[in-house]
């Protein structure tokens, strides 16, 4: 997971991956990457079954996912068709073919989401499954801070850069300094209502 941090999908592709290959029980995996409050997008799914879970989730507003993420700790449904805790969820998740789930929380401190895992059997999932799921829950959010932090270092990396080019085409079109170039910038940023990476892009984009 170390070596995969630097590309966020590759990561939770590989969390995910790992997840069906190394807890018992497990068919199929997802993850439900927290956003805001508690509200997820899905991603890196291995089959169908945790799409069809998160859309459901977010539906209703609850859910296994939601409930780990509130709670800060595991989630296990031994058998989905007379799970009572969330019964839309349930019923649709049972519905779709999900027979028993178990949900870990990703957590280092603060809360990045959920990796679950999904079973069309009933009760597939026993205390070893739960223990082998906790032990990659924390390797895999460890992972996903570290991918996240060196996705947004690409990112700022990559503004400057742009930044950097857009200043020095104004500079040289309208022959004024540096700190006058970026005031114009962040002008049209402003008046425009659109980020300076953006204004800065379109600026190099017309330049060439």
């Amino acid at each position: 997971m170390r070596a995969e941090s630097a590309c966020l999908d590759d990561t939770l592709s590989l969390i995910t991956s790992s997840a069906v290959e190394l807890i018992p029980g497990a068919e199929q995996a997802g993850i439900a990457v927290r956003t805001s409050g508690l509200c997820f997008e899905s991603r890196a799914a291995t089959g169908p079954l945790p799409s069809v879970v998160d859309a459901l989730q977010r539906e209703a507003g609850d859910g296994p996912c939601v409930e780990s993420m509130r709670e800060r700790r595991t989630i296990l449904v031994t058998d989905m068709r007379c799970e009572s805790r969330w019964p839309a969820v349930s019923s649709g998740s049972a519905a779709a073919g999900v027979g028993s789930a178990l949900v870990l929380c990703l957590y280092t401190g603060e809360v990045h989401g959920a990796l679950h895992v999904h079973s069309s059997r009933a009760e597939a999932f026993d205390e070893h499954s739960v223990d082998v799921g906790t032990s990659l829950a924390t390797h895999a959010a460890i992972a996903l801070v570290a991918s996240r932090q060196e996705e947004q270092l690409r990112d700022a990396l990559a503004s400057r850069d742009v930044i950097g080019q857009a200043k020095g085409m104004l500079m040289e079109r309208f022959a004024v300094g540096a700190d006058d170039a970026f005031v114009l910038l962040r002008k049209l940023s402003q008046e425009r209502n659109v980020p300076l990476r953006r204004i800065a892009g379109h600026v190099v984009d017309a330049g060439r």
